[in-house]
């Protein structure tokens, strides 16, 4: 095996994406097109034996609790995404939380930002979180600028924070989009390098990428670029790309476990 993990997650979130460009969808709506996208992903993780990380919405939870029932008993781990995604409050944090684990009967020990927005991670740690995973250290415009976020995970006030991997040096975001838009070999050159400088590559996909988008003609056309089918071979080439050089895949949480035996960097950071 080479020496690399791979952490593969999902945003499992009502589909909102519609309301971002001017035009209504339901949450009802937005978690039926996601849970075609979720069923479709399960069977990509079922097929190469892969186990992966859903961080889930309090809403869609609850409209579809017997679904995520079946990821935690497929192996998964379901990890918190606030509660309303288009709406964040910081309240979220909790109540995502204390759904969630009343749901499933076991801790959540993860936590992702909606749109990777701060979070405050004092609370995070009163309420018995084990790490964060709400920084893309890059530049997204319109978003944020993580420029001076460290790109190997870091500790702060007792929170593990995972950040996203970016291609290094000029720390081209290696997210959702990057497979949408980069030809396969290479984003798979871009993730080996990402590998052997920080050790792991950790990047994330929504359900709803992996649906048909033609039906609403508001989302962007780079968005809908490489998504649905051509996302799910895509996506199945790469985890098959990635085992066949000996990578191996692990959920955040053992991961972040694993992690919380080595001493980890405690940065200064600008924003929290």
């Amino acid at each position: 095996m080479k020496q690399g993990t791979i952490l593969l997650s999902f945003d499992t979130e009502e589909f909102d994406l519609p309301r971002e460009h001017g035009t209504d969808i339901s949450i009802k709506d937005g978690v039926k097109v996601s849970k075609q996208g979720v069923l479709k992903i399960l069977a990509i993780l079922d097929k190469t034996n892969v186990k992966a990380t859903f961080f889930c919405t309090a809403n869609f939870a609850k409209a579809e609790p017997a679904l995520i029932k079946k990821i935690a008993k497929s192996g998964h781990e379901i990890a918190c995404h606030g509660v309303d995604h288009f709406c964040p409050k910081p309240s979220d944090v909790e109540i995502s939380k204390s759904t969630i684990e009343k749901l499933l009967g076991h801790k959540i020990t993860g936590y992702r930002q909606p749109r990777m927005q701060p979070i405050d991670y004092q609370k995070m740690q009163d309420l018995g979180y084990l790490y964060d995973s709400s920084v893309n250290p890059a530049l997204i415009p319109g978003r944020y600028n993580h420029l001076d976020t460290p790109r190997k995970p870091f500790k702060k006030q007792g929170i593990i924070e995972i950040p996203t991997s970016v291609a290094t040096p000029l720390r081209i975001p290696l997210f959702w989009l990057a497979l949408h838009l980069f030809p396969q070999k290479l984003y798979l050159i871009l993730a080996k390098s990402s590998l052997k400088k920080t050790g792991y590559f950790a990047t994330y996909f929504h359900p709803w990428e992996f649906t048909d988008l033609s039906k609403y003609p508001c989302v962007p056309k780079y968005i809908k670029f490489g998504s649905n089918q051509v996302l799910v071979k895509k996506l199945e080439n790469t985890i098959k790309a990635l085992q066949k050089s000996g990578y191996t895949f692990s959920t955040y949480t053992d991961f972040a476990s694993n992690t919380a035996n080595h001493t980890l960097r405690k940065p200064n950071l600008k924003k929290s």
